[in-house]
């Protein structure tokens, strides 16, 4: 059933077939094969399997119903639907250019020092904009493939240098040896800044859910990933980050909740300012109703980064020391089949001992959701 639901149908076929050779008298598992066998076009083999359940099992009246409709839909193979999301909306983003929540940084110690001060336009200057975001995933075959792409476009009113545009794309496949699942999932994406290519991106994530006993609705897995960002106008950013995390999660009926932590590394050019870098992450989600129909949503992450040495000796002699918080909260409520007005904060803490470089941002948007 797992397997099924994951657009595994192979494998569901295969797991079927072993469960009525193992236990013939089971006829939940012919029945379930035949039906899959039909869905997935085998119209000589579903008709084997109705004739077998008919003769062996001498099914009810509802189940011969069943296997009426079933032979009366020609056994076609049938198309698996697609998820699709469009979201548009207005915000406000206190600090759409995440100016410095300082703007004097000391250089050296005690009454020697000296205070370099950045100008006025560095900092945090806030502004409305206009969002729009579309999403899809779609089934490719009957092994599980999925392949999924986003479209991210924000446009503020006045800060057209802060205009913000991604595009991303890429594949995911489950994955099942014995009793381990597994879930492959590799993407590349473009973020632009301004109107110009800023950043290119590409990643690789694997996760491995062993056959642990854990309570019902509990899930233990273990993740890994690595991913490659490429800075257009600035290759001394380039880097590699390569991180690995093991995730605890519950589902019951429609509550969900994630807590997931693992170390964190990122590898860049010998000339990259700070140099390498590494850290550690934290997150929790979750999703539950909360009173009639209304959805509430959130996220909460953490990550942690230690520079490997100083930013810029002569200058900034300060290994750069990185705490970064993100909130994120939804609701959402529908107003009409497949569509939702969805209320959403985020805030974005961003800590430094380079004074500089810390920043606070906080954006809140209205928006109008449909969703198939």
């Amino acid at each position: 059933m797992q397997a099924i639901a994951e657009g595994r149908f192979e494998d569901a076929r295969a797991l079927l077939s072993r469960l009525a050779a193992q236990e013939p008298e089971h006829a939940g598992a012919w029945l379930d094969l035949a039906i899959l066998q039909c869905g997935l076009g085998h119209a000589t083999e579903a008709e084997a399997l109705f004739a077998v359940i008919e003769l062996r099992f001498a099914p009810s009246a509802a189940i011969r119903e069943v296997i009426a409709q079933q032979r009366a839909s020609g056994c076609r193979p049938q198309q698996q639907p697609g998820s699709y999301q469009l979201r548009v909306g207005r915000g406000y983003d206190d600090n759409a250019n995440q100016g410095a929540r300082d703007l004097n940084l000391l250089i050296g110690d005690g009454a020697g020092g000296t205070v370099l001060a950045l100008t006025p336009e560095y900092a945090p200057r806030g502004d409305a904009y206009l969002n729009l975001q579309a999403e899809g995933r779609v089934p490719l075959a009957n092994n599980g493939m999925v392949g999924f792409g986003q479209v991210l476009v924000r446009r503020y009113d006045h800060l057209d240098p802060y205009n913000l545009s991604a595009l991303s794309g890429g594949l995911e496949k489950p994955l099942s040896w014995g009793h381990w699942d597994a879930r492959l999932a590799a993407s590349v994406g473009l973020v632009g800044l301004g109107g110009r290519l800023y950043q290119t991106h590409a990643q690789w994530h694997v996760q491995l859910t062993p056959p642990l006993a854990l309570p019902a609705g509990w899930r233990f897995a273990l993740a890994a990933g690595q991913s490659l960002f490429e800075y257009r106008g600035q290759r001394v950013f380039d880097a590699w980050q390569t991180d690995g995390r093991a995730v605890l999660s519950y589902r019951y009926e429609g509550t969900m909740l994630q807590l997931a932590s693992g170390p964190l590394l990122e590898t860049g050019r010998e000339q990259r300012p700070g140099g390498d870098r590494k850290g550690w992450s934290y997150s929790a989600g979750g999703r539950t109703p909360l009173w009639g129909k209304v959805q509430a949503e959130w996220q909460w992450s953490r990550f942690d980064w230690h520079g490997s040495r100083a930013y810029l000796p002569g200058l900034i002699d300060m290994r750069r020391e990185q705490e970064t918080e993100q909130l994120r909260l939804v609701l959402s409520y529908p107003v009409a089949r497949q569509q939702a007005v969805v209320a959403e904060f985020r805030q974005v803490d961003h800590r430094e001992n380079i004074s500089i470089f810390s920043y606070r941002a906080r954006q809140f948007s209205l928006n109008w959701q449909w969703q198939y």
